[in-house]
């Protein structure tokens, strides 16, 4: 049975990528995960050779506790409360599949909400361009019309002042012409012989 754990984790070594290299002091922290791409084992101490109290999966999140002089085994505590050792290559700080899809999927979702509320308020303001672009055509309309009837109204006072001027000068014409019609039948008409001139 012990022969199938070692083939395993000699197999699950020869298949991960280098170590990834972290300061020789630690603290504490449980901002550390297992790879998404494998299990690994958990030893009682910083080695192979120490008994395996279990497998961690991968995308467990861990708390670091320490590391071994040569960097090589990291001692952890799993979520499980589980305290041992494993490889330090197989620990990272990214977080796991796992751990990313709720907060991807939340994410996406406010996304997809905020998307929506722009494209509505998008949508308001193309109705509000729109009726802005109607009221300034009716307005362009209302004052090309108004400008219109002041125009016809300007020729229509034009018009009357010329009327009623030529009324004037109809009217003065035709009282200066009684006035000298009157006069001259005036210097016609006989006069009356003074009486006392008669008797003389």
């Amino acid at each position: 049975m012990i022969r199938k754990w070692l083939a395993v984790a000699l197999f699950a070594c020869s298949c991960q990528a280098l170590a990834l290299q972290e300061s020789d002091t630690l603290e504490a922290s449980s901002s550390h995960y297992i790879r998404d791409d494998l299990f690994i084992f958990l030893h009682t101490g910083p080695g192979r050779n120490y008994r395996i109290l279990g497998s961690v999966e991968a995308g467990t999140p861990i708390t670091v506790l320490d590391r071994d002089a040569d960097a090589e085994f990291t001692q952890v505590t799993d979520d499980e409360g589980r305290k041992g050792w494993v490889e330090s290559k197989y620990v990272t700080t990214e977080m796991s599949q796992a751990e990313k899809l709720p907060i991807l999927s939340e994410q996406l979702a406010q996304s997809q909400t905020s998307l929506q509320t722009t494209q509505r308020e998008n949508a308001n303001l193309r109705q509000q361009l729109n009726d802005a672009r109607q009221q300034i055509t009716q307005l362009t309309t209302d004052t090309e019309q108004q400008s219109n009837d002041i125009k016809r109204l300007s020729a229509q006072v034009e018009s009357a002042d010329k009327d009623e001027l030529v009324t004037w000068f109809t009217r003065g014409g035709i009282v200066a012409g009684a006035g000298i019609l009157l006069g001259v039948l005036l210097t016609y008409l006989p006069k009356k012989r003074n009486r006392s001139k008669e008797w003389m």
